[in-house]
Formats: structure tokens, sequence, C-alpha cells
């Protein structure tokens, strides 16, 4: 019960921060529930999928609600792409996973990537670098194809990594990106949730019930309290509470890999 709580507040903190500033939350919840290190990988997936894709649903249904305005091409093929990429990158876990046979080395790759990751986005998103703006559907459907495959095997959303890309590719200020980043998240955690059912069964996933019943609460008060700070907030408090959160993760990454790697 106490662990269930302290995932409860995890999550809340994780999917504010996501409807807030697009980190989509999973980049949070992945990394610290495998610092507390009490659940086996897979049951950290499924709990930190089910968070962010509850999170992910509110947000959305928010920005619908008061009738944002989206590109909706832009929308549609970077959803299109991010699906099939929640497939390709749960088989590379899969694969990693039976190359090695050990939990703590998929988790340690994990880490190793979304750390260097998160260390491109920080900079990238701390410069005035050039971006662009991308009109091919087909160029559109590749960039949503490699979001969803790190989303998946990341096991953490895609959320700030959704934004820098969004971002560079689309010339899409951070505020907006990050709900379009909330919208992508939808699409590829939504995906990853059926590939594990498919895979291991929804029989494997009921003991965490009870922990389910204390985090998807947390999820929804989060989504509704980050969407409320993303209109509140102007864009450039946005990108300095983006910026800072990468920094703490990329530095909490770095941990969890020297610990898995030992």
């Amino acid at each position: 019960m106490l662990i269930a709580a302290l995932y409860a507040a995890v999550i809340l903190i994780a999917t504010t921060l996501g409807a807030f500033v697009g980190l989509g939350g999973g980049v949070i919840i992945k990394p610290v529930l495998d610092f507390i290190g009490k659940d086996p990988r897979t049951v950290v997936d499924f709990l930190s999928c089910a968070a962010v894709l509850t999170m992910s649903i509110v947000s959305t249904g928010k920005a619908i609600k008061r009738k944002q305005k989206f590109e909706t091409d832009i929308i549609a093929f970077l959803a299109v792409g991010s699906i099939a990429g929640g497939y390709l990158g749960n088989y590379l876990v899969d694969l990693i996973s039976k190359s090695f046979n050990q939990d703590n080395m998929v988790r340690g790759v994990q880490a190793v990537i979304l750390a260097v990751l998160l260390l491109f986005v920080a900079i990238y998103m701390s410069k005035d670098f050039k971006s662009f703006k991308i009109k091919n559907k087909i160029a559109i459907l590749l960039v949503g194809l490699c979001l969803g495959t790190f989303a998946s095997f990341l096991g953490i959303g895609g959320g700030p990594i959704n934004v820098a890309v969004i971002a560079l590719f689309f010339s899409i200020n951070a505020r907006d990106g990050a709900v379009y980043s909330v919208a992508i998240i939808f699409f590829s955690q939504i995906t990853k949730l059926i590939t594990l059912f498919a895979k291991n069964g929804i029989s494997t996933y009921t003991p965490q019930w009870k922990t389910l019943c204390f985090i998807l609460p947390a999820a929804i008060l989060g989504g509704i309290i980050g969407s409320k700070f993303n209109r509140k907030f102007n864009e450039k408090t946005i990108r300095a509470v983006f910026s800072v959160c990468m920094l703490l993760l990329v530095g909490l990454n770095i941990y969890n890999a020297l610990h898995y790697f030992r």
C-alpha cells in the first residue's frame, strides 16, 4: 500500500509536468520507478504506460474542449507513424531481452539511450536552432515512426523527444508542441498497451489492480492540472521548466545505467 501511494505521488508530479511542458510523464515515471526498484521491468512498463495513456486522454480531451487548433494533417500522419513505431519499439525490447537474457541489461541499455537523447533535447530546446516546416506526408509519417519507436522501446511515452522533434521539423513552439506531443503519446501508448496484453495476457497484470486504483486517479488529476498550467504560463517559463527537468532526468538515467550495469 505504501509503495502504491509512493507511485501515485510520482505519477501525479510526472503527469502534471507531462501535460504542462509536454514531457508526457513516462520520461519521469519510468526512470523513477526503476530507481525505486520494487517491481520488475515488465510491471514498470505496464504501470508507466497505463498512467501516461490516462494522462494523454485527459489532456487531449481538455485541448479539444477548449477548441484548440491543430494542424490535422501533422497530427494524423504522426499518429499513424507512431502506432507502427509502437509495435517496432516493443519488438526491439524483446530482441534485446532475448539476446542478453537479463532484465537489468535491458534497463541499463534503455537508461543510457534515454540519457543521451534527453541531453540532446535539453541542448536543442535551450538554443534557437534553425527549424523546418515539413509538409510532405511520407516524411511526417517517418517522423511519427521514429517517435513511436523510441517511445515504445524506452517505455517513456516520448514526451520531451516529441516536443523537440516537433519544434525542429514543424516550427511549432514549446507550448503548442506540448499539446501535439500528448496527442501523439495517446496513440503510441495505446499501441504499447495492446501489444503488452497480446504478448503476456491481461491476467499477467491483474495483480496490479490495487496499484492502478492509486495511480490512475493521480494521472487524471495530473493531466487536468498540467493542462491548466500549459495555458496559464508563457513560452519562456515552459521552456525553462522543460530544460531543468531534462537535466535532472539525464542525471537520474546515468545513475540508473551505472546501477544496472554493475
